[in-house]
């Protein structure tokens, strides 16, 4: 084999350099896919290839396998060049009309250069040299729309290694130099191309992990922030059950002793009183510890959302209080036309039994008591309301209305453990959504929950 010419040289030690930047594209390919290093990964290893065996190939050129050569040359050559069109557009943030489509349309360019290469006899390879050059100069201007973008000099080492490429043609032919010559020469650029590439990628690789160390140091605080308010209430929330546990346990330790004395004096109607007494607070204590762990355990259930008819589970919800209350605790029920949402329907269920009890305990002093459900869509979402006539509340307390403990009537007046508000928008915050209420003293209450993601209205 005949000693390397110094193209030859420069045209191998550029293609190691090529396959070498494959590798690197190759290795972080997976990290960032909207990056397109596959696709600069395919194309610096095809032009590798073909430029360290460039003598071999050369060589072969004239075997008898050399036209099926030549031809599987040209097929990879153009490969080469839709991948790095591809490969460019998607580097640069130019996503569309998608990668595939690129390689397409840069195949069908120079099939058509092809097909009407009789139309200009002595001038095909000039005619391709431009079609690449304007290539190269597309992608080149890419380039620098990035490095506008970016910091740090890849895009523009790549810009201006992608832009000379028609000024070396042009100098080619104006010294003589043959294709051979030039295709060995143009691999030097080219792999400095890729050399920037591969630097602005890194310096792309290190402001993206830099912003990941942010959002991790943000999300961290956040969740520092969200814990210690969770330990607090934790802490609060633990002080006001041992304070209403502790109420009932000690009233029924002390009625029951005060019963066993009646007993022991003979008064047993006495003693039947105050048994009925310990019995009201037993009751009052089992809700209370019942609505504890239904609000402990919504935190902890996972969720199962399914399309739900609001209209049904409202009527599902009424016919629960019926069952609880009577049946005259459901009649004054008005139900409009209500959606369908995705939602966890045993769960929900417990929402709407908590709205509609409390719309018809605390308006059961009215005259004509009234309580009313209807829907809207909203933000997205559905906001259902169910407002009563009932006694209302003092807005300036609104804060408190959906704290764990906090009543705003006394119990003498309405019955209630002050769960079933907490556990309301425990839920609710669950599906994404959100809880609110309006009132005045005296002239009854409106509270709703707002859920996302609602389907067409039934």
């Amino acid at each position: 084999m005949p000693p390397l010419s110094f193209s030859e040289g420069f045209a191998i030690a550029a293609g190691l350099v090529q396959l070498f930047v494959a590798v690197v594209f190759l290795r972080f390919r997976h990290g960032r896919p909207e990056w397109g290093l596959g696709w600069w990964a395919v194309t610096f290893a095809a032009a590798g290839v073909m430029n360290t065996g460039a003598p071999v190939l050369l060589a072969a050129m004239h075997s008898p396998f050399g036209t099926s050569l030549n031809v599987l040359t040209m097929v990879l050559g153009i490969s080469t060049m839709g991948a790095l069109v591809a490969g460019s557009r998607l580097y640069t943030g130019h996503p569309r009309p998608g990668p595939w489509w690129s390689f397409a349309l840069t195949w069908l360019a120079y099939l058509s250069l092809m097909m009407t290469r009789q139309l200009w006899p002595g001038y095909e390879s000039l005619i391709a040299n431009g079609v690449t050059g304007l290539i190269f100069a597309y992608l080149g201007c890419l380039s620098l729309g990035a490095m506008r973008r970016e910091s740090g000099a890849g895009h523009g080492i790549a810009a201006a290694m992608l832009c000379l490429y028609i000024p070396m043609v042009a100098g080619a032919y104006a010294m003589g130099l043959d294709q051979v010559e030039l295709r060995y020469w143009s691999a030097v650029p080219f792999a400095l191309a890729g050399l920037g590439v591969m630097s602005a990628m890194m310096g792309r690789m290190r402001a993206h992990l830099r912003d990941l160390n942010e959002s991790l140091e943000q999300r961290v605080a956040d969740r520092t922030h969200e814990l210690r308010d969770i330990i607090s209430s934790l802490e609060s929330f633990n002080s006001m059950v041992s304070h209403d546990l502790r109420g009932p346990l000690g009233g029924m330790a002390g009625l029951s002793g005060v019963a066993l004395s009646a007993l022991d004096a003979g008064d047993t109607e006495r003693a039947r009183r105050l048994f009925q007494a310990v019995q009201a607070q037993s009751s009052n204590l089992s809700n209370l510890v019942a609505d504890l762990m239904a609000l402990a355990r919504v935190s902890n259930v996972a969720l199962l959302k399914q399309p739900v008819a609001l209209s049904e589970l409202v009527q599902e919800s009424v016919q629960h209080l019926e069952l609880s209350h009577g049946e005259g605790h459901a009649q004054p029920v008005q139900v409009a036309p209500l959606p369908v949402v995705a939602c966890d329907k045993a769960l929900l269920r417990q929402v709407l039994v908590n709205l509609l009890g409390n719309a018809l305990k605390f308006s059961r002093k009215a005259a004509r008591p009234q309580v009313r459900v209807w829907a809207e869509v909203r933000e997205g979402g559905v906001q259902v309301a169910v407002q009563d006539n009932g006694v209302g509340f003092d807005a300036t307390r609104q804060r408190d209305l959906f704290t764990p403990f906090k009543r705003l009537h006394e119990e003498r007046d309405f019955e209630g453990t002050g769960l079933g508000l907490a556990l309301v928008r425990r839920i609710v915050e669950r599906h994404g959504g959100r809880v609110g209420a309006e009132s005045q003293t005296g002239q009854g209450a409106t509270f709703w929950f707002w859920l996302p993601a609602t389907e067409t209205p039934i």
